[in-house]
């Protein structure tokens, strides 16, 4: 089918890990919008950048360091909590004060190196389990028992600016002042606000962010969950066009525009629908829009923390109905005798067949959505080399979404300007049918 009249450009950089069979499928696709440039201009071959490293000394680790990430759910971080985190291959403690504040310092002591987080949390500092060395939110060390009040004055740990929002506590971990932490209004509106427990995979976060811009893996990956809900998913048509804040991908079945994925540079996934069976199967008189942020983050190079919201346009009565099955869903998912992603392991390893995941978990379709991904994004390794692709035309998301980081990695390196990404305006109205 030709989309050339109706789809937009589609913007890439042809790297060496795009090489020209991929446009060369988009073109006879019919997408003969392709073009051989970005926004900035026209584009000549470079090397490719591997952006899964994620170290500070990495390029695409300074890239992430410049932007801010979620790094704990807030309700499970109680006032007079300190937990241990690893995120872009650095480990952090991260604690809450007395007061309700959160902080966020390096693991170790400055004296002798002992993990922050096995200390006491007193007022708004943090004293050290060792030898009982106290430190401010802001890393100064205050209290040096047995020590020269002085030598207290001398020691301060890094500290990293933390806020809170849609129920996740964010970090910014990069050079000078953060930049504004990037609000998202459909999840500010009236309505059920659904923070899903962090999910660690040991892949490369890339692996993640590709997947949820890949349509060809809902006929197929997720044919189970979407067959339980008496909704399969046809192939769809792809196009992808750079937009203010990342990345849209539209696809197109029949010639109609059935659903649209957002792309938040440089690691978020959104995309909005009007199904609510997947995440609650129990309801039958409540319809709803759900909108979903995922957050994908790096804790190293070969695996990842992903932070589900949903915004559930239910308020009232209703809405607290809603929350009150998930929550159930919830714990019913902790209590179960094998997690998703041991269920992933068992379905990699062959030891479990995907109709026996649904088998154990009949009523709760999002552990089943759960091991169908585990079992696509780990079963590609923990890090996958993109030169060594083939991709052909359902992967214009995919494509866009490396061009772009691609783009930005060569700026960074050649000291040129990055472009700075922007929302001013709510994402679109989910579409029949629309949503993964």
């Amino acid at each position: 089918m030709d989309h050339s009249a109706t789809a937009p450009a589609l913007y890439c950089i042809l790297t060496q890990s795009y090489p020209a069979r991929c446009v060369c499928a988009l073109l006879a696709y019919g997408v003969r919008s392709v073009q051989l440039h970005c926004r900035g201009g026209p584009v000549t071959p470079t090397a490719y950048i591997d952006p899964t490293p994620v170290g500070p000394e990495a390029l695409a680790g300074q890239y992430l360091r410049r932007f801010w990430h979620p790094v704990f759910r807030a309700e499970d971080l109680p006032q007079g909590a300190a937990v241990p985190l690893r995120i872009l291959r650095e480990e952090f403690t991260l604690y809450r004060g007395e007061g309700g504040a959160a902080h966020l310092l390096p693991l170790r002591c400055a004296h002798r190196a002992s993990q922050l987080n096995t200390g006491w949390v007193e007022g708004d500092s943090l004293r050290c389990f060792y030898h009982g060395w106290r430190y401010d939110g802001s890393g100064q060390c205050v209290e040096q028992p047995g020590e020269d009040p002085s030598f207290a004055k001398r020691i301060k740990l890094a500290s990293y600016p933390v806020q809170e929002y849609l129920g996740l506590i964010f970090a910014y971990f990069g050079p000078g002042e953060p930049p504004v932490l990037p609000r998202y209004p459909e999840f500010d509106a009236p309505g059920v606000l659904d923070v899903y427990p962090p999910e660690y995979w040991p892949c490369s976060y890339f692996n993640r962010i590709d997947n949820a811009a890949d349509a060809a893996h809902l006929s197929f990956a997720h044919r189970e969950s979407r067959t339980a809900i008496g909704r399969p998913q046809p192939l769809a048509d792809v196009t992808a066009e750079e937009t203010e804040f990342g990345v849209l991908t539209s696809l197109f079945v029949d010639g109609a525009l059935r659903s649209t994925l957002h792309f938040h540079m440089p690691n978020i996934n959104q995309f909005i629908q009007s199904d609510t069976r997947l995440r609650d199967p129990f309801n039958t008189e409540a319809p709803a829009i759900i909108a979903r942020l995922l957050f994908r983050v790096p804790v190293d190079n070969e695996s990842c923390v992903s932070f589900p919201i949903d915004h559930v346009s239910l308020t009232g009565e209703v809405g607290a109905a809603y929350l009150e099955r998930r929550r159930t869903l919830e714990a019913t998912q902790r209590a179960a005798p094998q997690s998703p992603e041991t269920m992933g392991s068992l379905v990699l390893g062959s030891r479990m067949r995907m109709a026996e995941v649904r088998e154990c978990d009949q009523a709760n379709l999002k552990t089943l959505t759960s091991v169908e991904d585990y079992v696509a994004q780990v079963g590609q390794g923990p890090r996958v080399h993109h030169p060594s692709e083939r991709l052909g035309r359902m992967d214009a998301g995919i494509v866009l979404i490396r061009s772009v980081w691609q783009r930005e990695l060569r700026a960074l390196a050649d000291g040129r300007p990055l472009k700075t990404w922007t929302r001013h305006e709510p994402l679109g109205h989910p579409l029949p049918g629309g949503g993964q």
